[in-house]
Order: C-alpha cells, then sequence, then structure tokens
C-alpha cells in the first residue's frame, strides 16, 4: 500500500532511495500531507504528485548528515544543547544544495526550491510577478485598492502634529507663545508698588490680553442685564464672578481663533499634503483645535468656573445624595412587562450611566458635550425584549428578541434623571455652564447638542428646584430596605401595613418640605414658560390620548426614527411610558414647543415620587436587589416569610421574575448562600405555586456568567436528590462548565466524594435512555473532561468503570487526563489512570513531551517510572526489569532509567534503579561478546543518533532508542546461557558502574575460557558432522529470519496505514467543516469520529512491531553465531593444509651436493617442522574451540526456540487483547458521533 504522502510515495519509487546508504546518514524533509494534497505549482500547474517526482525535488529533501564525532558516550552528542539552542545549523541536501534549519523550522538557501505558502499566496520580491493577464482579470475595486494608498486616521489634534511634523515644527512657536499669553492673562501678577525703584514699561496687549479688557468694559451691562432676567436661577452670586466668566470665555474664544490663525498660515504644500492623505476638511480641523486648546487651558479654566458654581453645586449634590435610593418605577415610569421588563431597562441603563461618569475626567467643554451627548443617545437607543413562544421546530421556548423602543421628550428627562443619580457626578452646575458658554465651533443650541443640552439642563432644574418628591421617597425606600434587613419584623410591618396614624406621621414628617419647596415649585413653573412653551399647555388637560402625527426627528437625531399617529394635540400630563414617540425640544420639530412643555411642566406632578405600599414592594436598589432580595442577601428568614405573607404583592409571576443585576435569581442567591432554611422556603413557595414547565424554566434561569442553580448545587448538596431531575444538567455557563463540571471542581466541599457521586447518578438518570453517563456532553471551553479536573481517584475509578468517557480525550494545550494528573503531581489519580487499559500512557502534548516528561518533581516521576515498570511482564523468578525512561542530557547525550523490582513478600517489591547511558549498553554487549564469543547476543551498534540535527534532538529517535534497550535487557534476562551472568546483573542492580574493572574482568575470564578449553574439551574428529548440524540449523534459522522480516513489514505497513487514515480522516474533516449548508451537529460528529479513529501511541501496531523488531533480532544474533562455527571448521582446515604442506617440505630430500651447508639445512628443516607441528596445535585447538561452539550453539539453539515461542505467543495475545480494547474504544467514539446527530437515536 503506497504511502497517503506524495512525496513518501515518489521517493521510494525513485532511485533516490538506493542513493541514501547507510540510512544512517541520511535524513528526510517530508513535506506536510495536507499541504501537499492541496498544493499546486504556480508556473505550470501541476499537482504535487507530478512535482515532487522529480529527482531534482527530491534530492533537495534528503539531507545528508556524516557520522558525529563522538566521545565516550557512544551514538551520544559530543557538543552541549546549550550551544545549539537558538542557533542556526547548515546542513547539506543529497544534490548538494544548502538548508538552514533554526528552531524546527527549515530555510531554504543557496538555491533550494522556492516554498509557495497557501493560503494566502503573497507576492514578495524573489517569486515570479504577475502577468498583464493576472491584472486584467483583477477587479477594478481591488485595482484601486491598490494603486490609492490608505488614508491616514487622524482623532485629535495631537495625531495631526505627530503625522505632520512640518506643520508641527512652523506651528509650535506660536502656540507656546499662544499658551504663555493666556497664563499671564489668567494668572497676571500684581504691578509693581509705587515705592519700587524701577518700574518696568508695559508690554503691548496681545490678543488675548485686548479680548480680556474688551470683556471687563462690558462687563457691567452683561451683568444688569443677567440680574433683571427672569429665568435666572434663584441663586447667590459673587459680584465679580460674571466678569471672570466674561474673561475666561473671551480669553479661550480669542486663543481657539488665534490658533486657527496659526494652522491658516502654515505653508500651503503642506495643507495640500494633509488633505490628499487624510479625510479632514476644514470644519473637522477647527474643531480639533478647538479641542486641543481647551484641553491644553482646561487647569486654568475648569477650576476657575467650579468654583464660581460651588455652592449651587454643594447644594445640588447633598440633594442627588438624599435621592441616592431612588427607584425608577418612582421617576414616573410606568414600565410595561412587570419585574422583567424592569430589569432589563436597568441593565441597559448601566452602560449609560458608565459613560455619564467619563465626564468626570472630561478634559475639556467638547469632551464633557460628546459624553453627555453619548449618554443621551444611549438612553434614547433602549431595547425591549419580548418573547417569542415558538421555535423553528415548533416547540415552545423562551427566547428573548431584542427590539427598539421609542422614548419620548418626558420618559428621556426621567430616564437622564436616574442616570444623573446614580453616576454621582460632582459639579454639574459647572459643567453645564462650561459646556454651554465654553464651545464656539459647533452651535450648542440647536440640533442633537441642544436636545441633549436642554434636557440635561431640565434634569439640573428639577434637582435644584423639585426633588423634594423624589427625596422623600428614597428615604422611605432606605427605612423599608433596612428593616427587611434585620429580624425585628415591627418596623417592616408599619412600612407594608401602614394605619392612619403611621400616613399621618408621614404627611407631618414631609410637610415641611414641601412648605419650603411651594415657591421654588411655583418657579419651576416660570421656568417652562420662559423658556418658550405655552402655560395653557402646560396646565390645561385634554380629553384625548393621541399624539401628533409629527415630522419625527430625523432632523435631529438621524441615529433614530419617530413612529405614531394622531392630531395636533398636545399630550396630557400622564404617568410617562418607555413605549411612547420620541419629541424633540428643537425649533425644528413640528411640535417640540408642546413636547417641551410636557417634560418640563409634568415634573411637578408626575416625578414626585410613588411612596405607595404597592410601589415600595417593588422597588429595589442599586444593586437591582428586590425587597425579597435583600432579605435572603441579609440571610433573614424572618422578614422573607413575611413578605411571602403578603400574597398579594408578591405573586408567582413576581417571584419568578425576580433577580438582581447579575440576573442571579432569588433561588439562586439562597442556593450561593447555602442557607437551607431559605432554600426551603422559596422552593416550598414556588413549587407550591408553579407547574412542572414552569419550575424547569425557571431552574434553567442563567446569570450573567451563564450560570444557573444547578451550577451552585455544590453549596447546597442535599438539593441534588430534591431538584435534580429539573435541573438542565447539560447547560453550559461563559466557561463552557455544566453543573455537574462545576460540582466537580468544588474540591473544598466537606461532602465532596457523595455530592459528586450522587451528580454523576442523577445526571445519568435525567438522560432518560438507560445507557452510562455521556461525559462528553460534560466538557468545558477550554476542552477539559471530568477526568482532567478530578483529584479523588475513588470517583475516577467510578467515571472509568461506569460513564461513557473518551480517556485519551485531550484539552486546547493537548493535554490528556494522564498529563494533567502528572503535571500537577496527583499520583493516586495516576495510578488510577496507569490501571485501565484504554488509557495512552506515552501520548504526547504540542511539544511531544509524554505525562512522565510534564511530571511536578523527580519523586513524582519515579513512581510514575514505578508504575510503567509493573505493567511489564515479570521474568521467570518473578522479577520484573526494564528501561523505564530514555531522556536527554544537556551535554549531548542521553540516559537510560532502568528499574528491577524483586518480589519480597506477598504483593511486596524492592525496586532498584539505575541510570546508564547508551555507550554503556554498547560497552555491555561487547564485554558479553569478548567473553562469550560462541554465545548469540543481538547488536546495540547499528543505532541512529537522534542528535543528527542537534537543533532538534528526534525524541522519535529517543524512544526507538528506549524501546531497543528495553528489549536488549529483557531479552539478555531471558537468556538460556547470560541470562545469570553477573555482568548483567551487575548493570541494573549497581547504581555505579566501573567499566575499567568490568573490562579487565572479561579479559581474565576470555583467558580462562581459552585455557579451559585447552584442558577439558576433546578436538573434533569429524567436522563434516558438524558442519552439517550448522547448516541444517542455519537453514531453518533462515527461514524463521525470512518469515519474522515478513511479518515485520506488515506490521509497520499496519501501523503507517493506520495513520494515513486518520490523516485521510482529518483532511475529510477539514473539507467538510468549510460546507456552510451543513449542519453543524454534522460536522461535529465527525469530528467526532476523527478523534475515535485517532492512533495512539501505545496502539497494538506499535507494541507487535516493536516486539517483531526485539525478535528479529535475536535471529539476526543467532545466524550470527551460527556462523561461527562455519569459520571455525575454514580456520582448521587452513591450519591442517599448511601443517600438511611444512610436513611434505620437510620430508622430502636434500639435493645438496656433498654435505654442504649441513647446518644450514638442518635449521631450514628444523623450522619447518616447528611451524608444522604449530599449525597442527592450532588446528587441534580450533577443534577444541569448534567442539565448544557446537555444544554452546546446540545448547542455545534450544532454549532460543523455547524463548522465540514464547516472545511470539505473547505478541499475538497482546496485540489481540490490545486490538479488542482498542476496536471498542472507537465503537465507542462512533456512538458519540451518531449521538450528536440523532440525540435521540440511542433510545431505539
Amino acid at each position: 500500500m503506497q504511502p497517503l504522502n506524495p512525496f513518501l510515495a515518489a521517493f521510494f519509487k525513485s532511485s533516490t532511495a538506493t542513493q541514501c546508504t547507510p540510512v544512517q546518514h541520511h535524513v528526510l524533509l517530508v513535506p506536510l500531507t495536507d499541504v501537499l494534497l492541496t498544493w499546486r505549482d504556480t508556473d505550470s500547474g501541476a499537482v504535487a504528485n507530478e512535482a515532487v517526482a522529480s529527482e531534482e525535488f527530491l534530492g533537495s529533501h534528503v539531507l545528508r548528515i556524516p557520522p558525529p564525532y563522538t566521545t565516550s558516550g557512544g551514538k551520544d552528542g559530543s557538543h552541549n544543547l546549550r550551544e545549539f539552542r537558538g542557533k542556526a545549523k547548515q546542513f547539506s541536501t543529497l544534490n548538494g544544495r544548502s538548508v538552514v534549519i533554526k528552531d524546527s523550522v527549515v530555510y531554504s538557501n543557496k538555491g533550494t526550491w522556492e516554498e509557495i505558502k497557501i493560503p494566502p499566496a503573497i507576492l514578495v520580491s524573489n517569486t515570479r510577478p504577475n502577468t498583464i493577464l493576472d491584472t486584467k482579470k483583477k477587479p477594478n475595486g481591488d485595482s484601486a485598492q491598490g494603486a490609492v494608498p490608505k488614508k491616514k486616521d487622524i482623532r485629535s489634534f495631537h495625531d495631526l502634529l505627530n503625522n505632520f511634523p512640518m506643520i508641527a515644527r512652523q506651528m509650535q512657536p506660536g502656540l507656546e507663545k499662544l499658551f504663555a499669553e493666556f497664563t499671564a492673562v489668567l494668572e497676571k501678577p500684581l504691578p509693581p508698588p509705587p515705592s519700587s525703584s524701577s518700574i518696568p514699561d508695559p508690554k503691548p496687549d496681545g490678543p488675548i490680553t485686548a479680548a480680556m479688557k474688551r470683556a471687563r468694559s462690558n462687563s457691567f451691562s452683561a451683568r444688569t442685564g443677567k440680574m433683571n432676567s427672569r429665568d435666572s436661577l434663584p441663586v447667590t452670586e459673587d459680584f465679580y464672578a460674571e466678569d471672570d466668566e466674561d474673561v475666561m470665555r473671551a480669553s479661550l474664544e480669542t486663543a481657539v481663533t488665534a490658533a486657527i490663525d496659526l494652522f491658516q498660515s502654515v505653508d500651503k504644500q503642506q495643507l495640500s499634503l494633509l488633505g490628499a492623505t487624510t479625510d479632514l476638511t476644514g470644519p473637522l480641523v477647527e474643531k480639533l483645535i478647538e479641542r486641543y486648546v481647551a484641553e491644553n487651558v482646561n487647569h486654568f479654566l475648569f477650576p476657575r468656573i467650579s468654583a464660581l458654581r460651588r455652592p449651587e453645586d454643594l447644594e445640588l449634590e447633598a440633594k442627588i445624595r438624599q435621592m441616592e435610593f431612588i427607584d425608577i418605577s418612582q421617576l414616573g415610569i410606568a414600565i410595561e412587562g412587570g419585574s422583567r421588563a424592569k430589569h432589563d431597562l436597568l441593565i441597559q441603563l448601566g452602560p449609560a450611566i458608565e459613560e455619564f461618569k467619563k465626564i468626570s475626567s472630561a478634559m475639556s467643554p467638547v469632551a464633557m458635550m460628546d459624553t453627555l451627548l453619548s449618554t443621551t443617545k444611549a438612553v434614547s437607543r433602549l431595547t425591549g425584549t419580548t418573547k417569542s413562544d415558538q421555535r423553528a421546530d415548533g416547540q415552545e421556548e423562551a427566547a428573548y428578541e431584542k427590539a427598539i423602543v421609542t422614548v419620548n421628550a418626558d420618559t428621556l428627562v426621567s430616564l437622564l434623571l436616574y442616570v444623573v443619580i446614580r453616576s454621582q457626578v460632582r459639579n454639574l452646575h459647572a459643567r453645564l455652564l462650561y459646556i454651554r458658554n465654553f464651545i464656539f465651533i459647533d452651535d450648542v443650541d440647536s440640533g442633537e447638542m441642544g436636545y441633549a443640552l436642554s434636557t440635561f439642563e431640565a434634569v439640573l432644574a428639577y434637582l435644584a428646584l423639585d426633588s423634594t418628591g423624589l427625596r422623600r421617597a428614597s428615604r422611605r425606600n432606605k427605612s423599608l430596605w433596612d428593616a427587611a434587613k434585620k429580624s425585628d419584623l415591627t418596623e417592616l410591618r408599619k412600612l407594608m401595613e401602614p394605619d392612619a396614624s403611621a400616613i399621618a406621621e408621614d404627611n407631618e414628617q414631609s410637610s415641611e418640605d414641601n412648605v419650603d419647596a411651594g415657591h421654588i415649585r411655583r418657579r419651576s413653573f416660570s421656568f417652562g414658560l420662559t423658556n418658550g412653551s405655552s402655560g395653557a399647555s402646560s396646565l390645561g388637560h385634554s380629553v384625548s390620548d393621541r399624539f401628533s402625527d409629527g415630522s419625527g426627528l430625523s432632523h435631529v437625531f438621524p441615529f433614530q426614527a419617530s413612529g405614531g399617529d394622531g392630531g395636533d394635540f398636545p399630550p396630557v400630563k400622564r404617568v410617562k411610558r418607555v413605549a411612547m414617540d420620541t419629541r424633540s425640544l428643537s425649533s425644528g420639530s413640528e411640535i417640540s414647543f408642546h413636547s417641551r412643555t410636557g417634560s418640563i411642566g409634568t415634573l411637578c406632578s408626575a416625578l414626585e415620587g410613588d411612596t405607595s405600599v404597592e410601589r415600595l414592594a417593588q422597588t429595589s436598589n442599586s444593586f437591582g436587589e428586590s425587597i425579597l432580595m435583600m432579605a435572603i442577601q441579609s440571610q433573614n428568614p424572618a422578614s422573607l416569610e413575611y413578605l411571602f405573607s403578603l400574597s398579594g404583592y408578591y405573586s408567582l409571576d413576581v417571584l419568578l421574575q425576580d433577580m438582581n443585576n447579575e440576573d442571579t435569581t432569588l433561588l439562586s442567591a439562597a442556593v450561593q448562600l447555602g442557607h437551607m432554611e431559605l432554600v426551603d422556603m422559596l422552593l416550598g413557595r414556588i413549587s407550591a405555586l408553579a407547574t412542572e414547565d414552569q419550575m424547569v424554566h425557571y431552574l434553567a434561569e442563567q446569570d450573567i456568567w451563564g450560570r444557573s442553580v444547578g451550577h451552585y448545587l455544590f453549596h447546597a448538596p442535599s438539593l441534588i436528590t430534591r431538584i435534580g431531575k429539573l435541573i438542565p444538567w447539560r447547560q453550559r455557563d461563559n466557561n463552557g462548565q455544566t453543573p455537574l463540571f462545576a460540582m466537580c471542581r468544588s474540591y473544598d466541599n466537606e461532602n465532596y466524594y457523595d455530592m459528586v457521586e450522587t451528580g454523576l447518578k442523577v445526571a445519568r438518570d435525567t438522560q432518560n435512555d438507560g445507557q452510562a453517563l455521556h461525559l462528553d456532553d460534560h466538557v468545558d471551553a477550554k476542552g477539559n473532561t471530568l477526568l482532567h479536573i478530578m483529584n479523588d481517584p475513588r470517583l475516577a475509578m467510578r467515571i472509568l468503570h461506569y460513564c461513557d468517557v473518551d480517556v485519551n480525550a485531550t484539552n486546547e494545550k493537548k493535554f490528556t487526563a494522564l498529563m494533567v494528573a502528572s503535571k500537577y503531581g496527583r499520583y493516586d489519580m495516576v495510578r488510577c489512570l496507569f490501571a485501565d487499559p484504554r488509557v495512552d500512557v506515552n501520548a504526547k502534548e504540542l511539544r511531544g513531551l509524554t505525562a512522565v516528561e510534564l511530571a511536578k518533581d523527580d519523586e513524582v516521576r519515579n513512581r510514575i517510572d514505578d508504575l510503567g515498570l509493573f505493567a511489564m511482564p515479570a521474568g521467570r523468578d518473578g522479577r520484573i526489569t526494564g528501561v523505564v525512561r530514555a531522556f536527554f542530557v544537556e551535554d549531548g547525550s542521553v540516559r537510560l532509567v532502568l528499574k528491577s523490582a524483586a518480589p519480597t513478600d506477598h504483593d511486596s517489591y524492592t525496586v532498584t534503579t539505575s541510570r546508564r547511558s547508551l555507550a554503556d549498553f554498547e560497552q555491555l554487549a561487547q564485554l558479553l561478546a569478548e567473553e562469550n564469543p560462541a554465545s548469540w547476543i543481538p547488536s546495540m551498534s547499528d543505532i541512529r543518533s537522534p542528535f543528527q540535527i542537534p537543533v532538534k534532538p528526534s525524541r522519535a529517535i529517543l524512544r526507538d532508542i528506549q524501546a531497543r534497550t528495553d528489549w536488549f535487557l529483557r531479552i539478555m534476562l531471558s537468556h538460556p546461557t547470560l541470562s545469570t551472568h553477573e555482568m548483567l546483573w551487575e548493570f541494573f542492580l549497581v547504581p555505579e558502574l566501573q567499566l575499567g574493572a568490568m573490562a579487565q574482568r572479561t579479559k581474565l575470564k576470555a583467558e580462562t575460557r581459552v585455557e579451559k578449553i585447552k584442558e577439558e574439551y576433546e578436538p573434533v574428529r569429524d567436522i563434516r558432522e558438524v558442519e552439517q548440524f550448522v547448516n541444517h540449523a542455519r537453514e531453518m534459522v533462515r527461514s524463521v529470519n525470512y518469515s519474522t522480516k515478513a511479518v515485520t513489514r506488515r506490521a509497520n505497513g499496519l501501523g503507517l496505514a493506520t495513520c494515513d487514515l486518520y490523516d485521510s480522516l482529518v483532511l475529510l474533516h477539514r473539507s467538510v467543516s468549510a460546507l456552510r449548508h451543513l449542519p453543524r451537529t454534522h460536522v461535529t460528529a465527525l469530528e467526532t469520529y476523527v478523534r475515535a479513529m485517532a492512533p495512539t501511541q501505545s496502539s497494538p501496531q506499535v507494541t507487535l512491531h516493536n516486539t517483531l523488531v526485539a525478535i528479529q533480532s535475536t535471529v539476526q544474533a543467532l545466524l550470527s553465531s551460527l556462523a561461527r562455527p562455519a569459520t571455525l571448521i575454514g580456520q582448521i582446515t587452513a591450519a591442517r593444509r599448511e601443517a600438511d604442506k611444512h610436513d611434505s617440505s620437510a620430508s622430502r630430500p636434500s639435493r645438496w651436493p656433498l654435505g654442504l651447508l649441513d647446518d644450514t639445512r638442518q635449521r631450514i628443516q628444523e623450522g619447518k617442522e616447528k611451524r608444522a607441528k604449530k599449525y597442527r596445535q592450532e588446528a587441534q585447538y580450533l577443534a577444541k574451540e569448534l567442539r565448544y561452539t557446537q555444544q554452546t550453539v546446540a545448547a542455545e539453539l534450544a532454549g532460543w526456540q523455547d524463548m522465540h515461542g514464547k516472545m511470539a505467543r505473547r505478541a499475538i495475545k497482546d496485540f489481540a487483547t490490545g486490538m479488542v480494547v482498542l476496536e471498542r474504544m472507537k465503537l465507542e467514539g462512533m456512538i458519540r458521533a451518531l449521538r450528536k446527530v440523532q440525540p435521540d437515536g440511542s433510545k431505539k
């Protein structure tokens, strides 16, 4: 089966793969599968399969890495990893090019293929330029947008000066001189005394000084006209107050004019550049300049204006503080819809109050005007809630839709009055004066500014002149609220059930305020009349309740449209309603004066402050808490019981709709307090009056955090069994947490276990499908499941056994529940999860770290290693030994943690821990082979180094090293000959190895073995018999080798096909998610299915492949061992041949005549005999060595056959068991996916 990745499929088909020898010295740079499958060449339009098949492309993605210079660490690196961290390193490709790798990113260099990022395709300088055809295909809008530069966004004059330094440079001297003169005018020092020795000549007057003098000269007539005016407020003024005000106004106006002149004198080229690169016009620039000048002199002007109006503001602020406890329903606004509509209105007024508070930090009159205007717009843009009882599927549901509510002028005054009272802003008179008299560019007397300012002025007039009724209502509200919070019911009954004497006392108490305010109230009428309204229209009544079909407010408020019908009759003095039409105070409106009369004239009657018991019973404080809520918050059952007895005021609808500004219901507040007496009273009252559907809807009411009563049940666990079946257990808050999720996070609850266990049972029962609890419905917004947040192992065990849960689910950080438990040191949870066969203990997070690598400290890490050790199979003696972990060290080497557990008692083990390097394993194999040359020992010399790319050490190779060393150790402990070797046991039992001593001891043992063979073994007489035995054994083992290789390749192919299938599903989900017409439930179901198909790191295929590779290593080792007898036979044959050769040469007669050189001939003859004897001795020793090798190989062959069979049978058994577990998990994932599409499908 071909790989899914087009690059890999093309690579293994090409001749490039044959050039990568040895494979340990080459690394593939594999492009991502999803990129290649969606990539197309920009020049030729060829798809990835065609483009990546070229030799150039393939050769550019193969790195040729020479063998590293190793130190004593063997395969480990020779450099410190810190030297490469964050640094770039250059590598050569197979075709001679170069790439640079830095921080896990590969950069092309020296002519490597150009990478095109998709999406988006961005044209950069070194890519193919656009053709003319491509340019013609572009729409005109896009072309124009690309040709015209984006204009600068200038919001203030500071931004203008910063973006245009030439303008700032030309205006800076003039502005500095202007502000200096303004400061001198307002802080002019006294002239020197006549006795002064030198009196300097006066400086010529500047424009601001001249304006100040003109204002002084005209101040007397201005003050006289002001005092004769009949519409002035009755306040005591300083004689020179108006003089100072005129001076400041004239000075600021002159400064603004001078600054505008400075700007107009700037170089015309710069002004043209300003107009071309911004959207500013002349009037806009003038406004910016006015605001800039006002902000720079605000610290001079506003404190003086505040001082001028301080007496009025002190009185106003005192009255506003006395109205702190007023309720919005007492402002003459009849709110249709009950307490829920009132609650929605208060919530919508919250942003307006916060906006109005910004006027305190405004640094100029223009900024104050903007704040006032935005506040007025916010109040005018109220939205109402209308219930929609039908869903798309025809079922009833309490859904709320927002609709714009028209606000008339009278209601706007009342709402703005509430905003002013709640905001508690100081210096309101001064701010009104500042806005009205110190803005010069804009006309604040007309348009929407004039409407907003006139409304604000009407509010201040009412607060100053006619607010006695509201103050009295505020005092009565506070008395009632305080009484509701106390356990003494006397005062509460006195207020809620007033008799004649109580009413008389209240009237007597307020009579003084009424008498004192009599003349003020009359002035309020005159105030309204002198502002252009008709007295007849103000005091007259009309029998008609209709409104004029006026011209609307489009000329004043472009942001709001009015509606309505009727005749040209002025509105009667009636209680103002939020649902009325909006009318204007400006002259542009058809009935503006009538509307203004109604606004001011009705203040004295409609805003008196309703203090009837019916109204008091429905009042609420600034937090939106009703009297019932106050009794609950103060934990006062007596007051709550008394209030419940007033059933005429507190009906079922009132109880169900009662909530504070945080949308907390009465029951939710009582549950949060954990006061069971209050909870029982509320539940008893509501359940006795409400139907089951009303109860279910009430319990599902969510606060501003999205939490309902169920989310707070951990405060009252006894309610779980009482109302658990009515709780929406799948309802999520703003963080995605369900009530069961919130319950599991309440770790400090004293009944935590019982509470969560009960919650699990009730939540399962409410599913009504008879199945296990579906925990995929209880996942928060960060992807955490209940197992992620659980810290009680008993509950975790219950969840694992009795709930439908994905144990390997990951959160947004790709952390599994095991990783979270390991990271936070929850060892009991780690042990519980390790015991479940479904848990992937080797799962990796985003950085490639596993659970043991994320452990909180070394102690937790060591305990997790112990758990990993006990998951391994035990040996014949019950001892468990293995390599449990591998990790990188800063010096560029690999460390392997070895553990061995020996049983000491029933269910008790003694664990020994040691750390070894990869070089230690290589030396162990080398020393064992040197001491036992005839035995088969798996090779440890062909392991790839994980530091071939030092900037990114390979964790995949690290895990391969761990698997190979673990299997090497386990195979050696099962070896028929070497399983009891002292060096092997020292390797994992002795903490510190003495490698030098071990090498010396091995050398001595090798010499002793040679002497033992010479002395104790008989030489082999019939070599052919040994040769036949060895050849037969090699043929049999070779056939096993072929079969093992074939099965190993198929196991590897199965694992790769599983990964390719998952990658295909991921690509399918990504494509399907872009289909807009497909229901989101189907996309979610496909995502659930894809997650269920995800392969695990500890998958049975991977485990089987590792086992088969280990078996293959034993087969290769045995074949190497069986090759030794043939080598010895060849050496024996060669030695005997040499001996016979020298014997024949020695027995040949001499050809020397006359006995010449007899001594020399004798020495040569003796040398031949010695060499023949030496070869015979060598052949005899080799024959003895062959005997020893034959016996050893024959003995180990039988042991190997038994071990090989056991390993194969255990591998097949583990694979079958693992596949059953894996397929069952996939089946459960498919069922979850089907539930997403068919929620009721499980019942069928």
